[in-house]
């Protein structure tokens, strides 16, 4: 009995020496795993989940439709999307791996990243993350957005705050602090953790001036940015070309797919049909880039030609049709190894056109809008030269003509890459003094919920937001109308 009291002493008297010399925090820590993350890895993180937020929560969804790029196929009973209805719970994902994934992220190096470079590129993709959100749903959290962990407040129910009045000025700060952070920086201190531009510092100035282009001429309907677009136009560098294009690049392999490509892999595949809504307009214009933007199809009474039907009347063809008697997706737009683009030169162009036109920047308006078209189709090998003489642009024009030439030709060049940007800059472009897409371009479906000519302008909250947040605002209609949105 003695010896098993000792032992029990000695044991006692063990733990409690290890129990003062090291703590248990000391003592649990896996010597191969970080404990912390660097700015490398935190970016590379965030940067994956923008890809799969870009292309498959923005670009291959409800926009897909709506932009009326493509129409419901076969494989599966049509679709809300073709029928104009969403329900709050189809924006869970979008606002969760905004907020919660890639925000986050970001926010943390632009806190504590030591690197001026690190923190001018957080603050590029912050704004185009946060203008992402607005364009969908309007007013948004954004002053509170970001402080839930307790070093920052444990602000679990940020507010919202206005769009208009505090968010969209707030982007233009913030990308001019981008600027300034990005003009002090250190060539050399992000690498192949960027995996948009690799650590090319230019080229992320190049982005953030023509990010910040897009901003101000966003409100272009609603409010006059003249005198910013002028300076910024003087002062700026921009993407010009292909090679200063913000994308990230997908090898194909299993693992490294494009993420459009491996969601819908993952489901039903594509079954998607090219819409009348946009052949029509390409064939009235004689435009080749139906035939880069949809595959033609290979059975039925059209082999050989690109094939659509009108918006939402799958039902209406025949039960004995098979996919291939139509035009689906071509790999231009949908593939495996295709990239996730950011931004676009054909859309910066089409910007400062559109900017010269308005407010007299200096560009060569005629120029530019050339250029934007000239590098799209070349960007698809094809020659624009013909083409673009048939659209007879000329300043001499009145503006609205000019304007609705930049806003057809633009929507119809982010068609297959920027499909999400299509449905934002159609429902800007569409103006009461054009009406191009309610009235002209587009196509009601037959099963929509709204009336004829009318179109979904807005996103539903998450429903998990308004679960969760007590300051979350009444829900919206999808016909809500974003502050730009005149």
């Amino acid at each position: 009995m003695k010896n098993t009291i000792k032992t029990i002493i000695i044991c006692c008297l063990t733990v409690f020496y290890f129990s003062c010399e090291e703590s248990l925090d000391e003592i649990n820590i896996d010597p191969n795993t970080f404990p912390t993350a660097d700015d490398a890895q935190i970016l590379s993180s965030s940067l994956g989940f923008l890809g799969y937020i870009i292309d498959t929560d923005l670009n291959y969804s409800d926009s897909f439709v709506w932009s009326q790029y493509y129409t419901w196929g076969i494989g599966v009973a049509i679709g809300n999307s073709e029928r104009y209805v969403q329900q709050a719970g189809d924006n869970d994902g979008y606002w969760q791996r905004a907020y919660a994934n890639s925000l986050a992220d970001l926010d943390y190096i632009d806190k504590n990243s030591s690197s001026a470079a690190y923190r001018g590129v957080s603050k590029v993709l912050k704004a185009y993350i946060f203008q992402g959100l607005v364009d969908h749903f309007g007013d948004i959290p954004f002053t509170e957005a970001l402080s839930g962990a307790i070093a920052d407040g444990s602000n679990l129910a940020p507010s919202y705050d206005s769009a208009q009045s505090t968010i969209y000025p707030a982007l233009v700060t913030m990308l001019d602090d981008a600027l300034s952070e990005l003009d002090a920086a250190v060539d050399g201190d992000i690498g192949t953790d960027d995996f948009i531009y690799n650590g090319d510092l230019s080229k992320w100035i190049k982005f953030a001036n023509s990010l910040k282009l897009r901003v101000l001429m966003r409100t272009s309907e609603v409010s006059s940015p003249s005198a910013a677009v002028q300076n910024l136009i003087s002062n700026g560098t921009f993407i010009e070309t292909v090679d200063d294009m913000p994308s990230m690049n997908y090898s194909g392999a299993s693992g490294d797919q494009n993420p459009m490509f491996a969601r819908a892999e993952f489901g039903v595949g594509m079954f998607y049909f090219a819409s009348n809504g946009t052949l029509n307009e390409l064939e009235s214009l004689n435009d080749p880039r139906d035939q880069v933007f949809y595959n033609v199809a290979t059975s039925g009474t059209s082999v050989g030609a690109i094939r659509g039907i009108d918006q939402g009347t799958i039902d209406d063809e025949p039960f004995t049709a098979t996919d291939t008697d139509y035009s689906l997706a071509s790999d231009y737009a949908y593939g495996s190894n295709n990239p996730v683009i950011l931004m676009s030169p054909w859309e910066v162009w089409f910007l400062r056109s559109e900017a010269d036109a308005r407010y007299g920047t200096g560009d060569d308006e005629t120029n530019a809008f050339a250029t934007a078209i000239d590098l799209n189709f070349t960007y698809m090998g094809l020659d624009a030269a013909s083409y673009i003489s048939s659209l007879g642009y000329s300043s001499s024009a009145s503006l609205d003509d000019r304007l609705d030439l930049i806003g057809v030709q633009k929507w119809i060049s982010l068609n297959g890459t920027q499909e999400d940007e299509g449905w934002i800059e159609a429902r800007r472009f569409d103006r009461p003094t054009s009406r191009l897409f309610t009235e002209g371009i587009w196509q009601t479906p037959p099963l929509s919920v709204l009336p004829a000519g009318e179109f979904p302008s807005a996103w539903l909250y998450p429903q998990t937001e308004r679960s969760l947040n007590p300051n979350a605002p009444s829900q919206r209609s999808i016909t809500d109308n974003i502050f730009w949105d005149n």
